[in-house]
């Protein structure tokens, strides 16, 4: 690349151009790569392209973008976590596009993320898979992508996957040294654990707001492709993260400030299902707290855990696809909380963990045998311990609630205190 400015107008720039010496498949990628820069020339989250060599038919040997800040250097001694999460969510959402367009970028690090015109854009195709094309030029024996945020399946010399899971791995990278600049420019190898020292977010700030992000982190950064968070869905975690977030930013420790120090989420916990079962218990319990106290007028009036001897089953249908001949029998199996009785009414609170989890409420009278009354859910199937999945649990949450306030005589809405994420 080269500075360079516009004779007509004086305006400074950058031209990429293709050296004389190289040829073959990178000749042939940059040809690629001019093209589809100046196709998508004016689309929101790409760096935009000024001219291009005409001359040379479809194979230009160079084009001209403006100048523009790395992402990294737009953040300063205001900017927190909030920021970059922002600025992260935004280049997810123009990956999210690129993806659903069959074209993936395959070479996501800081380098390549730019600030311009106030907002994150994304250069340097040179390695991308573009929709409709081979998985790459690459040359046999090279790999694809940067080392220390490449994901695993692209680190075989003689991969053919095109990448549709290794951009979401990357830019979860990449998030990490945007807020932790003062670490270094790479990131801890392997899957973001939050119960791991290594990869605490802890200088954050915001205690369990950063806990529930790393959890995010973690979905992004799982070894197995196919495990992975897609990247709309990334996206999606990310702004109901900030939705819930962003009015506080006084929690937040500013990026280039003093860091906290200490240690980072408590014990391990070896079992991602574990794991998934304690934080998913942890979001429910505020929830049938203020369920039962809308019913009861005490909040401490529930229990815990299903008793089949005593009549306890899910009464509503909800259409799971049977696994067994018992019907649907979910592999993470499911947690169950109910409410005192109260008038003859009881208020059923389920998460059921089949990998992904999903909430239901009922109102169940006159048991046992009891018979339901109403029902709420099940929400759609969502990884647990996302920002998502609670939003989800929280609105159904609300809707029992509401409709108790409506139904049940003298009851009063109960208090709606902000629950706290589960430890890790």
């Amino acid at each position: 690349m080269r500075k360079a400015a516009e004779v007509s107008s004086g305006r400074a720039g950058i031209v990429k151009h293709l050296p004389s010496n190289v040829s073959g498949a990178r000749r042939q990628r940059f040809h690629q790569e001019a093209l589809y820069m100046h196709q998508m020339n004016g689309t929101p989250g790409i760096l935009p392209v000024w001219d291009i060599d005409d001359a040379h038919g479809n194979k230009p040997c160079w084009y001209a973008m403006p100048r523009a800040q790395l992402l990294e250097k737009a953040f300063d001694n205001t900017s927190t976590v909030l920021d970059v999460v922002a600025s992260v969510a935004t280049v997810a959402q123009t990956l999210a596009a690129l993806a659903k367009d069959g074209t993936y970028h395959r070479d996501i690090k800081p380098a390549n993320l730019f600030w311009y015109h106030h907002a994150p854009v994304l250069a340097d195709f040179g390695i991308a898979a573009f929709a409709k094309s081979p998985a790459g030029l690459t040359r046999a024996g090279e790999r694809i992508g940067p080392a220390n945020f490449m994901a695993p399946e692209m680190r075989s010399a003689d991969s053919r996957d095109r990448g549709e899971r290794a951009d979401v791995y990357a830019l979860a990278k990449t998030f990490f040294v945007l807020a932790h600049q003062s670490r270094g420019p790479y990131p801890p190898d392997g899957t973001h654990r939050v119960d791991s020292e290594e990869f605490s977010l802890w200088a954050l700030g915001g205690g369990n707001a950063t806990l529930a992000l790393g959890h995010i982190l973690e979905a992004a950064t799982q070894f197995q492709a196919r495990d992975r968070l897609a990247m709309a869905d990334f996206h999606a975690e990310l702004r109901a993260w900030l939705d819930r977030h962003a009015s506080d930013a006084a929690r937040f420790t500013p990026l280039k400030g003093p860091r906290r120090i200490g240690r980072g989420w408590g014990p391990d916990l070896p079992d991602r299902h574990r794991r998934d079962v304690e934080a998913t218990r942890a979001m429910m319990l505020p929830c049938i707290r203020r369920i039962a106290e809308a019913l009861t007028g005490d909040a401490s009036a529930w229990s815990e855990g299903i008793d089949h001897e005593s009549g306890d089953s899910t009464l509503g249908d909800y259409n799971w696809t049977p696994n067994s001949e018992d019907g649907f029998v979910p592999d993470g199996g499911a947690l169950w909380m109910a409410t005192g009785l109260h008038q003859g009414r009881r208020i059923v609170l389920e998460a059921v963990l089949d990998q992904d989890v999903c909430f239901l409420v009922e109102a169940q009278r006159s048991g046992p045998p009891w018979t339901l009354e109403q029902q709420w859910g099940h929400t759609p199937w969502h990884r647990p311990r996302m920002p998502r999945a609670f939003d989800q649990l929280k609105h159904l949450t609300d809707e029992a609630v509401t409709w108790l306030t409506q139904s049940v005589p003298g009851a009063r809405a109960a208090t709606d205190p902000e629950p706290t994420a589960a430890p890790a």
